[in-house]
């Protein structure tokens, strides 16, 4: 038996404005909040007990988990703790099982955890870092090892001494946990157990792993799985599409979504109940639950939040709109721009990167 502590507590402030009003667990993968592929992997293990770690727009999360019937003890920080922090917080305050894994929540994985516990176990660690290979590794934490074990970690170094990050996800002894020290596990708690000479051991993995810490990435994550999961396209049961709508695959069309005669959608995301009006076209975008965009509207590479509204004849470029934005009828969005939620935009955005406070 293990326990599980995901770490959900951050600001997620590259991902503004998405994360302005959205929890980064809560931001939708394919129609579904992140935190809920997170828990189904967690659920595989059949778990003493899941601690979620929160601050940040908390009652948002703690209302998701309580309507999805998720049994897990949210743990509320008062304040700001980091990601180690956590770990001591409820070590000192709840009853862990003898080994604790720990996720960081603001990561996509598809790691079977039973076989990172399995190997954690086996290899007889006191501590487990799940590490990937990737091309640049200069944006995360770079882990050194020397066959399985760890023997240095280095925090998104501007030379990386190799490509092997490390993806967040941990296993401890849970007695380690009382020595935790600082806020933080890469620069506090791992250097202080490789002092101590505690035995750390890597397990490598090479599946799906995606950090969306930008909009950009959060993106790239979407049209990913769009590939991997629904090459053909997937529309929900009770969707309308017009037979005279154009879909080209790789798309998602979630619950309750109408598509309009004479509209097309190409390599696009689009959430619950939205609404694209005829002569309507949405490529290389995501949209989230709620979105309208009206007759002979163009949205390109693009990321609207919930309950976005577009105008008819309207044009977005590579655009970022925050939950309950309006754009009025015949506005263009150049590229890059940002729009803060519960905007109106009236007027047009001609220059690039503009940001819409």
């Amino acid at each position: 038996m293990v326990s599980v502590i995901i770490l959900a507590g951050g600001y997620a402030t590259r991902l503004r404005p998405l994360s302005l009003t959205k929890p980064k667990v809560l931001l939708p993968i394919l129609g579904r909040p992140l935190l809920d592929y997170i828990l189904d992997e967690v659920e595989r293990l059949e778990p003493k007990g899941v601690f979620l770690s929160l601050r940040v727009m908390a009652n948002k999360i703690v209302s998701h988990v309580t309507m999805e019937r998720r049994n897990v003890v949210t743990v509320i920080e008062k304040e700001r703790l980091g990601d180690a922090g956590p770990l001591k917080l409820i070590f000192e305050n709840y009853k862990l099982n003898d080994v604790t894994l720990v996720l960081n929540g603001d990561v996509y994985f598809e790691t079977d955890l039973r076989e990172v516990v399995k190997f954690h176990e086996s290899e007889g660690c006191d501590a487990t870092v799940v590490g990937k290979e990737v091309e640049d590794p200069r944006r995360f934490g770079v882990l050194v090892t020397d066959g399985i074990y760890l023997k240095d970690v280095f925090e998104k170094p501007k030379i990386p001494p190799g490509n092997l990050v490390n993806t967040g996800i941990y296993v401890f002894k849970s007695a380690l946990l009382k020595e935790v020290n600082g806020q933080s596990i890469a620069r506090n708690f791992l250097p202080h157990l490789l002092k101590t000479n505690r035995r750390i051991c890597v397990y490598r993995y090479s599946g799906i792993w995606a950090d969306i810490g930008k909009p950009e990435d959060y993106l790239e994550l979407n049209f990913r799985l769009l590939v991997e999961k629904h090459p053909k396209g997937f529309v929900s049961e009770n969707s309308r599409v017009s037979e005279r709508a154009s879909l080209t695959p790789p798309y998602f069309i979630g619950e309750r979504t109408e598509v309009r005669e004479d509209s097309e959608v190409f390599n696009s995301v689009v959430g619950a109940g939205c609404y694209l009006g005829e002569g309507s076209r949405v490529q290389d975008s995501l949209l989230m639950n709620g979105v309208k965009v009206g007759k002979y509207s163009l949205i390109n590479f693009s990321i609207l939040g919930d309950n976005v509204t577009v105008g008819k004849r309207a044009r977005l470029e590579s655009s970022i709109l925050g939950d309950e934005v309006e754009v009025y009828d015949n506005v263009l969005l150049n590229e890059g721009t940002i729009v803060l939620p519960n905007k109106e935009i009236s007027e047009s955005v001609y220059d690039r990167h503009k940001i819409i406070l």
